[in-house]
């Protein structure tokens, strides 16, 4: 058996790739779940090994160990990814606690795609776009990141350097204060949902950025934000900190604190001194819509208490948050009378519009 090499690794995943691409295999049931995609990679990188190198063994380990497959007797490996769609995901920790000895070298094979199935491989190295925090630091991967921007190649460490340390993670953080700008902190949080690394202060923040999460409060928290007679922001500034690492310590002056605008179109209909709050809801319409249209449908479910797929559409996501709002509206402008109640639907609009 020749002595494996950079080279012959890529050929063997270069000939695996072709054939996943070649059509001879679809994912089951149309999508590429991570255990399906496993066994076909690993078959196939099996299949090409023996080709180019007989003799040379291609273990799968699958979730339990990091890589996902490996070469036998080699210091070279082959992390498995999957996506329904684009070419980005949440890779593996940082501290790599279950690196599978020996392996030092290793390449990402990412499968994306529903009916437009499409397998790439690259380094694994030069697809790390940057780090976020789960219950540990992680790194994000991007399958069309420039090689020569990623994160470990900006911080100056190889792959294998970052494997062999015995605190990677120390020089992550370490590497992420050297790098604090005005406003921001180093962040550190146990969840569920990934999190910048960095804590950034709202008023760091420029316009664009502030507009968006103002958007989200009124599609994520319709019912706090809006409540009458005093809105209620604590779910909202919990969902800053633990998902985006924003912090705010005055959140209701983004809103209203309790100012008016002095005439408001609600659906054809003019009303005077009508709540600040909705002089903001109006003039984010557009992005709020584009928040639930674009929103993953299991964060949805999760925050709403529904079933994912009683959201998994924008018109139902839609439906379910036009359902909250209107009542609230209808106290705001203290009126519940059936053609306010058109105005406003005239006002917040038709999910076919989306």
């Amino acid at each position: 058996m020749p002595k494996l090499t950079a080279i012959l690794v890529e050929a063997i995943l270069s000939d695996a790739v072709a054939a996943l691409n070649s059509g001879v295999w679809r994912p089951p049931g149309g999508v590429a779940t991570a255990s399906a995609f496993e066994k076909e990679a690993h078959r196939q990188l099996q299949a090409a090994a023996d080709c180019r190198c007989p003799g040379l063994k291609v273990k799968l380990h699958s979730g339990r160990k990091f890589p996902d497959i490996v070469f036998e007797e080699t210091e070279f490996g082959v992390e498995i990814k999957t996506a329904q769609k684009g070419w980005s995901c949440l890779g593996n920790s940082v501290a790599a606690s279950t690196l599978v000895d020996g392996v030092s070298d290793i390449y990402l094979l990412f499968g994306s795609g529903e009916k437009q199935f499409e397998a790439r491989f690259a380094r694994y190295e030069d697809c790390v776009k940057s780090v976020e925090v789960t219950h540990s630091p992680r790194y994000v991967l991007d399958m069309d990141l420039d090689p020569s921007a990623s994160y470990l190649k900006g911080i100056g460490h190889t792959l294998s350097e970052m494997l062999s340390m015995d605190d990677p993670i120390g020089c992550v953080v370490e590497e992420a204060r050297r790098n604090l700008k005005p406003g921001e902190r180093v962040w550190w949080i146990s969840e569920q949902h990934s999190t910048p690394l960095k804590l950034v202060t709202w008023e760091s923040l420029d316009s664009e950025r502030k507009s968006e999460l103002i958007s989200s409060a009124f599609a994520f928290f319709p019912g706090a934000v809006l409540k009458h007679p005093r809105a209620e922001y604590t779910d909202f500034v919990l969902w800053l900190i633990q998902r985006k690492a924003v912090f705010c310590s005055s959140v209701r002056d983004n809103f209203s604190a309790g100012g008016r605008v002095n005439e408001l179109e609600v659906g054809g209909l003019i009303v005077d001194e009508a709540p600040k709050v909705l002089g903001m809801l109006r003039s984010h319409l557009n992005e709020i819509r584009a928040v639930i249209k674009n929103v993953d449908a299991d964060e949805w479910a999760e925050r709403y208490g529904c079933r994912s797929s009683e959201c998994d559409t924008f018109q139902k996501r839609f439906a379910i948050w036009s359902n909250i709002v209107r009542p609230l509206l209808l106290k705001k402008l203290k009126r519940d009378d059936d053609y306010m109640a058109n105005c406003i639907i005239t006002f917040l609009g038709s999910a076919d519009l989306g």
